[in-house]
């Protein structure tokens, strides 16, 4: 089978014997792809001498496996951008480890987007750069939540009721349910048991601009509706948003 060559960022490694490992990337026209990474935990091949890293960009060459399940191998690994700043603070690292583990859990081994590896990278050269405050971390994150959830067509309805079609009111608090896909008027909430109030001052405004600690909060409630259960990162993630806001 012809080699592929593509984009990739490192979503996760595993070890699979004492000189190999098993590494997920997210590439930009495979989407998510899982391959045997061999000699790379030995270091003695050139091409692999310097490793793989959780959260690196790179350009990737690899065999694809046979038919849809199993695994590919990768035959070369060369870095792009390491997004070392990522490893300054919890913040940051905690926020690129909760994106990773996101993509894994949400999307198809090849099913390729390319406009979430987009807003992936974008994400991490966010949280790996120099300037910028806290607060501008966790909008950063908000952006890519919002591309994430378009990507894999559960973008919620927040301008209209979803049981009723009618527009929100400006100034007017709403309640958003994930199961049904979003923003419950007044008159609708009473029939949705999983719901939750949002202030009108979120709602008012262009989403994650404003409040960005709380953005993050519904569109993480309603990622971990959707995803069935909640990443490993997620409980001490939010906690450092909430500082990040305080």
């Amino acid at each position: 089978m012809p080699t592929r060559n593509d984009q990739a960022i490192v979503l996760r490694l595993s070890d699979y014997s004492e000189s190999s490992q098993i590494v997920s990337l997210f590439t930009t026209t495979a989407g998510l792809v899982r391959l045997i990474a061999k000699g790379a935990r030995r270091g003695t091949r050139k091409r692999f001498a310097a490793g793989l890293d959780l959260l690196e960009h790179g350009d990737v060459s690899y065999i694809p496996p046979r038919g849809d399940a199993g695994l590919g191998t990768l035959t070369e690994w060369v870095q792009r951008d390491p997004f070392s700043g990522i490893r300054r603070d919890l913040l940051r690292q905690y926020g690129g480890l909760y994106a990773a583990e996101l993509v894994s859990k949400l999307t198809e081994e090849h099913d390729p987007h390319p406009e979430l590896f987009a807003a992936l990278v974008g994400l991490l050269r966010d949280l790996a750069g120099d300037t910028g405050l806290p607060a501008g971390r966790v909008a950063a994150l908000v952006r890519f939540q919002s591309a994430l959830l378009r990507a894999i067509g559960f973008a919620p309805v927040l301008r209209r009721c979803v049981d009723c079609g009618r527009p929100r009111v400006r100034g007017t608090p709403g309640y958003f349910s994930s199961t049904a896909g979003g923003l419950v008027c007044r008159d609708c909430e009473m029939h949705h048991t999983e719901k939750r109030r949002v202030s009108p001052i979120m709602l008012d405004g262009p989403a994650g601009r404003q409040r960005p600690a709380e953005w993050f909060g519904l569109l993480d409630y309603h990622l971990m509706h959707v995803a069935g259960r909640e990443p490993r990162t997620a409980a001490q993630l939010r906690l450092l948003v909430a500082d990040a806001a305080g």
